[in-house]
């Protein structure tokens, strides 16, 4: 399970790496976009980097310049399919509450309709 700054590194990636197979990313852009919501550090994103490989979310390679601090990053199917899921389980979750919603007020009719027929 990815916690909320893992997460949000994996949207980011979906979104910088639409259709090509690999692509080349400086580390601090990275963090930079993710420092918007949360504060990372560049060891941080280093670990973050290793777990999603691990989850097998992507496959990265470091690479170390004058220019920066560079990751090449493929991503994996799980990573493509990232942001479809999270939506899926939104709609599963919103569906699943409404259903209760519905059975509860089915139970609440029901139960006055029972109580007027046998109090009566």
């Amino acid at each position: 399970m990815l916690d909320k700054k893992e997460k949000f590194v994996v949207l980011y990636l979906n979104e910088i790496c639409p259709e090509k197979r690999s692509y080349l990313v400086l580390a601090q852009d990275i963090a930079e976009f993710v420092s918007k919501k949360y504060l990372i550090s560049t060891s941080e994103l280093d670990d973050i980097m290793t777990m999603l490989s691990k989850e097998n979310y992507i496959d990265f390679v470091v690479s170390d310049s004058k220019k920066g601090y560079y990751y090449c990053i493929t991503l994996k199917g799980k990573a493509r399919t990232f942001k479809k899921d999270i939506l899926r389980k939104r709609k599963e979750l919103i569906f699943a509450i409404g259903r209760t919603l519905a059975f509860a007020l089915l139970s609440f009719v029901v139960g006055i309709i029972l109580k007027k027929i046998f109090k009566g």
